[in-house]
């Protein structure tokens, strides 16, 4: 790829990125005014949708008014809508024309749908393409344009009887440019190094393969662009498992029978590649003695950033990949909160764990998570207090009103008069088995004590609810990044329980009046992660829309993690 071409790109990218960031700073200046006008417009414009109808839209003028003739839902009371609007029925929950629906993960449970709008379309493209490129254009050394970007996604889609898709956003870009296909993967390839049969892939084929090859061609790769920094060491993992049989095909010009890969795109991809001898004997003299050391800077020299959602709550991913992939020297660009359903925030800076509140992105209301139900005490963005944990209701330009996001944030301050927040839990993966309400962060805080004080090399965990025995108790099972065959249990146990009791010390009142015994160790097979989410994906689930299972939910996850926990000599 013509590097004048990316350079071009990025920077006219980041140009006009840098102007949305202004006008987005610009915004945080009076958000009330921003976000109050928005929730007028979505009010007006669905005024005459079932939904809308229905709870009166034309006769609102006011946020209070909308909070007392508005319910609070949750996805269930909005899936008979959705159910109709896939079938065809239109001015159901949005006036708003769409011919796309996403689709979430389906980590836990059964996958929702959120209608793409054009509205909402616009909204993802703005904050999460244009913005982000302001950003790095701000906080990057101008060597980044130069290169490309290693780009993790994939998507696809199916169509429905009523014409309509379902499936991840991305699987659409090929619909709404000029040329479909062809053009899209010129226009991928500008920025990044994936082609379209990693981006938009036939079923059945090895998406990490195609990403991971096409990366590792390119020494001028200048960053990571993922879903989840979890999603990022899965991808860096996978070279290091792999790294001969990439190697080889490097320099050879050939896709190794092993590589699971439909003709069609077999065929497809061999046009797009030729034998690098040079380049496989560069990356065989960096690997020669293996892959245990910080190796992506050698692979690719002038790698200085990484895009994704990471952060706060997932530390344990930051740090490994710092750790054992990029050592020093480049920059982290999280992502705000967003999900299907929409964006909330967005980053604040470069290597900064918070993000800002969107005011025109979004209407968010903000429940005080010890309010439980009570949603009488729902309030604005010009109400947080710092250091209060709020959960998250929102409306969307997707035609959802109030809903309940069940992600919990903390207020960390503010940017002019728009609060900055941070991702903490999710409400509804605490564990509750005697009102203890231990939350996923304070699980993370109990493993990561416990992995510094007996120096385990911690890749992951997982918790298991258990009520099978009495009293009930916490399973943790931990995943080390090597396999680990001898262990003081005990000590182990002992040290989990310390630290978990001082993360939530509830839980040591529930264990005082017999509601709960200690928790249980287990140390889990390396890679059991990786493998769950290889396991995900080929039931369908989508690789950059995986979440790390931090509560152990259903029988399947229970039965899953369980079987691949390690025998182990005390």
């Amino acid at each position: 790829m013509d590097g004048n071409m990316t350079y071009q790109a990025y920077e006219k990218n980041s140009a006009e990125g840098f102007k949305v960031l202004e006008a987005f700073r610009e915004e945080t200046k009076n958000p009330m005014e921003k976000t109050t006008a928005l929730l007028m417009k979505l009010l007006q414009d669905n005024k005459d949708t079932e939904y809308g109808r229905k709870y009166g839209f034309a006769d609102i003028h006011t946020i209070e008014d909308y909070q007392k003739k508005v319910p609070v839902v949750v996805y269930d009371d909005l899936a008979p809508y959705l159910e109709r609007m896939m079938n065809g029925e239109k001015n159901i929950l949005t006036a708003y024309s769409y011919d796309h629906f996403n689709e979430t993960s389906g980590t836990v449970g059964v996958p929702k749908v959120v209608p793409m709008t054009a509205e909402q379309a616009d909204v993802f493209a703005k904050y999460n393409n244009f913005l982000m490129y302001g950003l790095m254009r701000e906080g990057l050394d101008p060597d980044w344009m130069k290169g490309r970007g290693f780009c993790t996604s994939s998507g696809n889609h199916r169509t429905l009887k009523s014409g309509l898709t379902v499936g991840e956003a991305s699987s659409k870009m090929a619909d709404y440019i000029k040329g479909g296909k062809d053009a899209l993967d010129v226009m991928i390839r500008t920025a990044y190094t994936s082609p379209i049969e990693g981006l938009n892939p036939e079923e059945g084929a090895d998406t990490k393969y195609i990403h991971t090859r096409f990366a590792l061609m390119d020494k001028e790769v200048r960053g990571m662009v993922s879903g989840f920094y979890s999603v990022i060491i899965l991808f860096l993992h996978y070279i290091e498992n792999n790294i001969d049989l990439l190697i080889d095909d490097i320099e050879k010009g050939t896709i190794s029978d092993e590589i699971d890969m439909p003709e069609a795109s077999r065929e497809s991809l061999m046009k797009k590649i030729e034998p690098m001898p040079e380049r496989a004997a560069e990356l065989r003299e960096i690997f020669k003695n293996g892959t245990d050391f910080p190796w992506v800077k050698k692979v690719w020299p002038h790698f200085c950033y990484l895009c994704g959602v990471g952060g706060d709550g997932f530390e344990i991913y930051d740090r490994q990949i710092k750790e054992h992939y990029t050592g020093g020297g480049v920059k982290n660009i999280y992502a705000g909160i967003t999900a299907s359903e929409g964006l909330w925030s967005v980053p604040a800076g470069i290597d900064d764990f918070d993000s800002i509140m969107a005011p025109s992105a979004s209407f968010a209301e903000f429940l005080p998570v010890e309010a439980g139900d009570d949603f009488s005490k729902c309030v604005t963005m010009d109400k947080l207090e710092v250091g209060r944990i709020y959960e998250l209701i929102i409306t969307n330009l997707s035609g959802f009103f109030r809903y309940r996001m069940s992600d919990a944030v903390k207020v960390t301050g503010f940017y002019n008069k728009t609060p900055k927040v941070q991702f903490m839990y999710r409400v509804n993966r605490t564990i509750n088995l005697a009102e203890e309400k231990t939350t996923e962060k304070a699980l993370q805080i109990a493993v990561e004590k416990t992995a510094a004080e007996m120096n385990i090399p911690l890749a992951d965990f997982t918790v298991y609810p258990n009520t099978d025995v009495t009293p009930n108790r916490y399973d943790f099972l931990i995943e080390p990044r090597k396999e680990i065959n001898k262990f003081d249990m005990d000590a182990l146990r002992e040290s989990v329980f310390r630290n978990l009791i001082e993360a939530n010390p509830v839980y040591l009142d529930c264990y005082k009046d017999l509601w709960l015994d200690k928790p249980e160790v287990y140390f889990l097979q390396p890679e059991t992660s990786l493998l769950y989410r290889d396991m995900m994906v080929m039931r369908g689930a989508s690789l950059n829309q995986l979440k790390p299972v931090r509560v152990i939910m259903n029988e399947r996850q229970r039965k899953f993690f369980f079987r691949l926990r390690q025998e182990m000599e005390e």
